[in-house]
């Protein structure tokens, strides 16, 4: 073998600086200007933003104003419109407040005053004449406080109830009927009412009409808590009878009120003449242990084999 040279010495350099600068290359500077294009189109891309965020500002701005006027409309219909039904704390107590008779003030007495206000004030004022007062009632509450139905089957306490009707009127003159319709619109504390399917038969002085209002509620009260040591079932005589009696309504007193002055609601005669139990009223029973007599121990349950309905110590 040969002795190097000074070229082979050079060649051999030139080879080995060229291979380093070749690892160099793919190794650092690529991956430097792959992080470089990287950073710059993140760059780009919070730059875009950037440019965006004074439109976007304003647009926020805007929807904040528009959020607070939303609220302040609300406001005001929702006290127009949307009553204060009494819910307490849970399911019981709430029952026996708010959805027995309590001097016309439980709920069904209010919305059927309130609606029945109403309509008085539309015969003073556009000679209308209700022809089917007994359509606005509520129905039955009870006898399981835990299950009530406040609006529609299945809407339980809410949040949103609806009460639908069909009202039969008359009228002296299409105009006055338009009035008339368009006067659900002043009710206050009933829910927002909504009328449809109006049908107008006869002529002036006599017209006839029939029509549907709706009334949508979404409450304002707290969901009252269930009392899980209620149960409610019915059969037997005694006690709650199964149920609460017929629905709340009519007109100028409740359904089944066929008795004379000083009777109870529901008695059709005098006591022991088919009237209901005492401590009926407006066709609802009386709460478990409110039937007469006492109970004992801290708990309540109703007497002659009735409704199952009890709260145990």
């Amino acid at each position: 073998m040969s002795k190097l040279t000074l070229l082979h010495i050079n060649i051999i350099g030139v080879v080995v600086a060229l291979m380093v600068g070749a690892g160099l290359y793919f190794t650092i500077i690529t991956g430097a200007m792959k992080t470089k294009a990287d950073a710059q189109a993140a760059l780009d891309e919070v730059q875009g933003r950037a440019d965006k965020l004074p439109t976007a500002t304003r647009a926020l701005e805007k929807a904040q104003k528009d959020k607070a006027v939303a609220e302040a409309e609300w406001s005001v219909f929702e006290r127009q419109y949307m009553p204060v039904i009494g819910y307490t704390d849970n399911t019981l107590t709430t029952w026996m407040k708010v959805f027995l008779p309590n001097k016309g003030r439980s709920w069904p007495e209010r919305f059927i005053r309130t609606v029945r206000g109403h309509m008085e004030r539309e015969r003073k004022a556009n000679g209308i004449v209700w022809e089917n007062p007994g359509a606005i009632v509520l129905p039955a509450y009870g006898p399981d406080p835990n299950t009530i139905q406040v609006g529609a089957a299945n809407e339980g306490f809410g949040p949103v109830l609806h009460y639908a009707y069909q009202m039969s009127v008359r009228a002296r003159s299409i105009e006055k009927l338009m009035q008339h319709i368009r006067s659900w619109s002043s009710l206050s504390q009933a829910g927002v009412p909504v009328v449809d399917g109006l049908q107008v038969a006869g002529n002036s002085p006599n017209l006839s009409a029939t029509y549907n209002v709706t009334f949508t509620i979404i409450v304002r009260d707290k969901t009252p808590a269930p009392v899980t040591r209620i149960s409610g079932s019915g059969g037997g005589t005694g006690g709650m009878g199964g149920g609460m009696g017929g629905p709340m309504g009519g007109m100028g007193m409740m359904p089944g009120m066929a008795g004379g002055p000083g009777m109870m609601p529901g008695m059709a005669g005098g006591p022991g003449r088919g009237g209901p139990q005492a401590g009926s009223s407006m066709g609802m029973s009386a709460p478990p242990g409110m039937m007469g007599g006492s109970s004992s121990g801290g708990g309540m349950t109703t007497g002659g084999g009735g409704s199952a309905m009890m709260a145990a110590e």
